[in-house]
């Protein structure tokens, strides 16, 4: 029984080190960013462009690089925001950009995009704004940094 109860508790013992290291690797493994504090509010009414599944809307002034909002599914009131730092770049120098949709005057510092992908500006890697900011191409290995986000009435808040 001895041998038993020592073999239980190796077996314990092991099993609380495997859970210690995975919950630790499970903590936002994106968070490589300065802490920035973020209150962006958003008036849907403002920007109704926001209303169509797939566009997005970059705020140049917030976040670290910008703060790029995409709509999932305004039915359901599924949004993403995701700063536009690029992950792959250690020292902050990369830019996820949007391709800004053409002959579309926008309010200073802000991009109105119709693509499901953003592409750093440095290294090339391309990331799914749908799929909750994923690199699908490029060096990069880390998804882009998300932010949280609420759905009120005709608005969205973006915080940190």
């Amino acid at each position: 029984m001895t041998q038993l109860t020592k073999y239980l508790e190796t077996i314990s013992l092991r099993l609380i080190i495997a859970i210690l290291i995975l919950g630790s690797c499970a903590k936002d493994q994106n968070s490589f960013l300065p802490p920035v504090k973020i209150n962006l509010r958003i008036s849907l009414v403002n920007y109704n462009f926001l209303t169509i599944p797939g566009n997005s809307v970059v705020f140049e002034n917030q976040g670290v690089k910008g703060i790029i909002v995409v709509c999932i599914n305004p039915d359901l009131a599924q949004y993403a925001a995701y700063d536009a730092c690029c992950p792959n770049e250690k020292d902050y120098s990369g830019i996820v950009t949007v391709q800004p949709v053409k002959n579309l005057v926008t309010p200073p510092f802000t991009i109105f995009a119709s693509d499901f992908f953003g592409i750093c500006n440095v290294c090339g890697s391309k990331f799914n704004l749908m799929g909750g900011g994923q690199p699908v191409k490029g060096p990069a290995t880390r998804y882009l940094q998300l932010y949280n986000i609420v759905s009120g009435i005709e608005s969205l808040t973006v915080t940190r």
